[in-house]
């Protein structure tokens, strides 16, 4: 291993000379330095005072943080209680020395960084730490911290973190222009700070992380010891997906917002992932017989992998030639020192979605509404012809609302599965409207009777997918391509997977049928649970570009009709969407788990309607009218009218 600094001091002080100068600064040899340089080059001196192998970048009312001088370790202190947060192992009760020359290299890196070599293209990927490599750093002055660009000699690529405080801790942030590649080899992986929030099992505390409602792992559990690394992929996993397409009951965890949390001996902070979540996951990663030592953090993809089965006629893992266009950022908020709970870690989370993203309340307490899917009708296959089948009409929806308002049900939002021309599942044709139902004429009838009674009358729209039997969507131009060149579609190529840019195109065509019904807004079928990405070359559509064609969806709806309900409870919906369906109330029962908690509730209670599991679908309809009074949910059926 060899390190070499760059530069340290004078990085700081030309990165902070530059503030507040123009273009025509040459006119001037000796300008006066405003008062923004003056306070840099004081923070640059002392930035060089590398004592006890640390010097102080910054601080703050509350923080300080420091960073050694190969920038392989950055500390942040709490000037109060005088606790300290490392980004490398140093958990009480762990000795490093326990531990072989690579197991300490890992615990000594900032980060793990995952690389192969493109122009070979053979599916190989290089994994290693920080300390494991011939590297040197460049660090420069940014507002409130330091830039540290990691030169890493062998393979050609720089890494650049920045590392600054604010008021409520750290923020770690890896920008795209800081990544650079001058060789053979790419980056396709950053895992950052692996080891900060460390401890062993005789620690007092545990692990939140975001699997369904929320989920903790205790360290003193010994259930965890040995398991394998837990990963959790944010908002989906499309190969996952793509394996389910046949499956009606999709089984899989859901890992709906970029949230983690520790609290450790009393110390705890809770992790958001503010920037690059569309391509993260979370891991959690157990103590066994090797290394006694537990560890949570973030791992941010920056190229997207696929099996291309062309290559010699088998199945070669091939990466995208191009990264990823975002940048990434983790925000440590670090609590008061004493126990804190995962209710602490959610509040602080809906404060951060209130006060940082916006998100209004869209919930009135006082007049919490019954919701009801009515099922319509579906295309049932015959041995010798396929059979339309009625189960609920518009004429029987009507007396459906009037029986339940007789019974004081005056609070109603009801949703129309099933109501499309071919009916359920027979996307993406939808208008007109399916005739053996009642046609557009019941329809309208059906919205001008729940008009009359203050009932809500939506549409479930499913955007996501097509059907091939259905017709009305060309495979090559509106379905999506995986990175190998291959149609995301089921097993056997019935049903495909929409791009997004043809399911916003299919929205607007929705809204133009539409004009002549009085409905009150759409149900988006799974647009909650999924970002999309599509590598057709005529229509390359990133994740993060369809979560802001999702938004915009969203938003049309609204402005259109003045609802949107989305099935599933991504963060990105809950700055739009009016209500979110199919909220787990646990988690998904991983070995390593020592109990399921409702962090989604809390953090989202008031915030946006929540709906879970249909009553009538339950197990145990007492204990899920309980969970609803618990969590705050809207009360939810799905019916048919037999």
């Amino acid at each position: 291993m060899k390190k070499k600094l760059l530069a340290v001091g004078l990085g700081l002080i030309m990165a902070f000379s530059m503030v507040g100068c123009g273009g025509d600064s040459d006119k001037n040899e000796n300008p006066e330095p405003t008062e923004e340089a003056v306070e840099a080059k004081q923070l640059s001196d002392i930035s060089l005072n590398f004592a006890d192998g640390y010097a102080k970048v910054t601080e703050n009312s509350r923080f300080e943080l420091m960073i050694n001088e190969d920038g392989s370790s950055i500390r942040v202190r709490d000037q109060d209680t005088q606790e300290v947060w490392d980004s490398v192992a140093s958990a009480d009760g762990f000795n490093l020395d326990d531990v072989n020359a690579k197991w300490q290299q890992k615990m000594q890196s900032p980060f793990e960084i995952f690389y192969t070599d493109l122009k070979k293209g053979y599916g190989s990927v290089i994994n290693l730490s920080l300390m494991e490599l011939d590297y040197s750093v460049d660090m420069v002055g940014i507002e409130n911290g330091v830039r540290v660009s990691y030169i890493l000699e062998q393979s050609g690529i720089t890494v650049a973190l920045d590392y600054s405080l604010d008021e409520h801790g750290l923020n770690v942030e890896v920008p795209l222009d800081g990544i650079k590649e001058e060789g053979n080899y790419a980056i396709t992986a950053l895992k950052v700070f692996p080891y900060f929030a460390d401890a062993t099992d005789t620690a007092d505390g545990y692990y939140f992380y975001p699997d369904g409602s929320g989920a903790i792992m205790e360290f003193n559990d010994n259930s965890h010891v040995s398991e394998a690394e837990l990963v959790l992929q944010l908002f989906g996993d499309l190969t996952v997906y793509k394996n389910t397409l046949d499956v009606l009951d999709q089984q899989e965890s859901e890992v709906m917002l970029p949230v983690f949390g520790a609290n450790i001996n009393g110390n705890g902070f809770l992790a958001i992932i503010e920037e690059g979540y569309e391509a993260a996951s979370i891991k959690v990663s157990p103590t066994s017989q090797v290394v006694k030592i537990n560890s949570i953090s973030t791992e941010f993809t920056f190229r997207r992998s696929f099996v291309d089965n062309r290559i010699a006629g088998e199945g070669v893992l091939t990466f995208d030639e191009e990264i990823i266009p975002c940048n990434r950022k983790i925000s440590y908020r670090f609590f008061e020192k004493g126990e804190t709970t995962y209710s602490d870690m959610a509040v602080a989370y809906r404060e951060y979605l209130t006060e940082e993203l916006g998100v209004e309340p869209k919930v009135e307490q006082d007049s919490i509404p019954t919701s009801l899917d009515l099922f319509m009708g579906i295309k049932e296959d015959g041995l010798l012809y396929d059979e339309f089948k009625v189960v609920t009409t518009f004429e029987q929806a009507q007396e459906i609302i009037d029986r339940m308002s007789k019974e004081g049900v005056h609070s109603l939002e009801i949703q129309l599965k099933g109501w499309t021309k071919d009916g359920y599942g027979m996307e993406p044709v939808m208008f007109p409207v399916n005739s053996k139902v009642g046609g557009s004429k019941g329809l309208k009838e059906l919205l001008e009777y729940a008009k009359n009674k203050d009932v809500e009358i939506i549409l479930e729209a499913n955007f996501l997918e097509g059907k091939a039997e259905a017709g009305g969507f060309s495979q090559r131009d509106d379905a999506i391509y995986l990175g190998n060149k291959t149609l995301f579609s089921n097993f056997d190529e019935t049903l495909f997977l929409m791009s997004p840019t043809t399911a916003k195109e299919n929205l607007e065509q929705f809204i133009e049928d539409s004009e002549d019904y009085e409905i009150s807004g759409i149900s988006f079928y799974s647009m909650g649970q999924y970002l999309l990405y599509n590598y057709n070359s005529d229509d390359t559509v990133t994740a993060t570009q369809c979560m802001k064609i999702w938004q915009d969806m969203m938003q049309m709806s609204r402005d259109t009709y003045g609802k949107a309900v989305v099935q599933g409870g991504n963060s990105y919906a809950l700055t739009v969407a009016d209500k979110v369906t199919d909220i787990p109330y646990e988690d998904s029962g991983y070995q390593i788990t020592t109990k399921s908690v409702p962090f989604y509730q809390i953090a989202l209670h008031g915030l946006v309607e929540m709906t879970g599991q249909a009553g009538n679908l339950s197990s145990d309809m007492d204990r899920e009218k309980l969970k609803w009074v618990e969590y705050g949910y809207t009360p939810y059926f799905e019916l048919t009218y037999s």
